[in-house]
């Protein structure tokens, strides 16, 4: 029996098998984890240096021209936030700042700095625009760059004797025919240049009208007629009231922007009437009675006749005048300003084919306002096209 036990002892002792060691192999892991994320670390920083001398290769250290118009417009700001003294007090008055004497200030750095191996001037004017102040920077570059007015831009489409373009006429450069480069993007709404004024202002009028209402021209009773059928003196009128109601943002309709305001400029807005056989079209009729300093207005049955290249278009309500006319909006008949000297009780509409018609003043048209952009208003892209409007800095 001791003997069984002694062979059992021996065959256990056999079967005794030797033990893993893993705490060596998990060792090894860890090490092999804590390798891979080294490298994924180095490997980051190693592409975030690459980008930065990419970066620094192409940027140079200098400002792009449109940062240093900012920079221009930035420093007047604070320049005249404590020479406020010096900011113009009277409505269209401008003064000038120079960049020289911004750096001088020590709000801006100077354009040697801020442009290296290029010789460049800038200056901000300063305009006051009715309550608003407003900072217009120019930056000349030389042939590199150089800070561009929108009429500029306009003009630069050249002046044409025949077909559609830009027309010279009465002193002012006028767009004319069906098909012409004159779109105008605001915040709001797309508008069209009408012409270019001989102060180098730029007439626009509203492109389409389905987002502004209708409106009568006048409603108030009129003893000639013996009924509500309104009067067509601008001066007095709803429309009047109306317009500067959607001037003033006071309708449900907003068409312009406070940043599209401080573009505008006051102008004479002509009001004065004419005959439907009359033929002197270049606003001399119109404009023997003006109303000054207005900010909102609509157009006048000689900037309307302008628009057409038709040779027969030559009295207010000729036909002939809808054709080769960019003004024409189909299926829609919208208020001029002006009124019908034969009475007081009519004005003049563009029908819905085009051509002009006298209208009772208690009717209800669509609008179609016209505002003035200032001549120091500047173009940041785009040719003029419909498809690729001017767009404003």
């Amino acid at each position: 029996m001791n003997e069984n036990k002694g062979k059992e002892v021996i065959s256990n002792t056999n079967n005794i098998q030797p033990q893993t060691s893993k705490p060596v192999k998990d060792n090894k892991e860890m090490k092999k984890k804590l390798m891979r994320m080294m490298l994924i670390v180095v490997s980051i920083l190693v592409l975030f240096l690459i980008i930065i001398l990419i970066i620094s290769l192409f940027n140079s250290g200098n400002k792009t021209y449109e940062e240093i118009e900012e920079d221009l417009q930035n420093a007047a700001i604070e320049y005249y936030d404590v020479q406020s003294g010096l900011l113009p007090q009277e409505e269209g008055e401008t003064i000038t700042v120079r960049a020289s004497t911004l750096a001088e200030a020590g709000y801006m750095k100077p354009l040697s700095e801020l442009r290296e191996g290029e010789s460049c001037s800038g200056r901000v004017e300063v305009t006051k625009v009715g309550d608003n102040i407003v900072y217009t920077p120019y930056l000349d570059c030389g042939n590199n760059y150089t800070t561009k007015e929108l009429y500029k831009a306009v003009l630069e489409q050249g002046i044409v004797a025949s077909s559609n373009g830009l027309y010279d006429m009465n002193g002012e450069k006028v767009y004319r025919g069906d098909d012409v480069n004159n779109y105008v993007q605001l915040d709001n709404a797309l508008f069209r240049i009408v012409k270019v004024t001989s102060d180098n202002k730029l007439l626009l009028i509203l492109n389409e009208v389905e987002s502004t209402s209708s409106s009568d021209y006048d409603d108030r009773y009129n003893q000639d007629k013996r009924f509500n059928s309104g009067f067509n003196d601008y001066r007095v009128s709803r429309m009047n009231e109306y317009l500067d109601d959607l001037y003033n943002n006071k309708l449900d309709y907003s068409l312009l922007s406070n940043n599209d305001k401080t573009k505008l400029t006051p102008f004479n807005l002509c009001i004065g009437k004419r005959t439907p056989t009359d033929t002197t079209n270049n606003n001399s009729l119109e404009c023997s009675d003006i109303l000054e300093n207005q900010m909102i207005g609509l157009l006048t049955a000689s900037d309307y006749l302008n628009a057409s290249l038709d040779v027969n278009c030559k009295t207010t309500i000729d036909r002939s005048c809808q054709n080769y006319n960019y003004l024409k909006l189909s299926g829609t008949e919208w208020w001029l300003v002006t009124g019908n000297s034969l009475n007081n009780y009519e004005a003049y509409i563009v029908k819905s084919s085009g051509y002009l018609d006298e209208n009772t003043a208690s009717g209800y048209k669509k609008v179609r306002p016209t505002i003035m952009l200032n001549n120091n208003v500047m173009i940041k892209s785009g040719s003029g096209s419909e498809s690729n409007p001017f767009i404003l800095k």
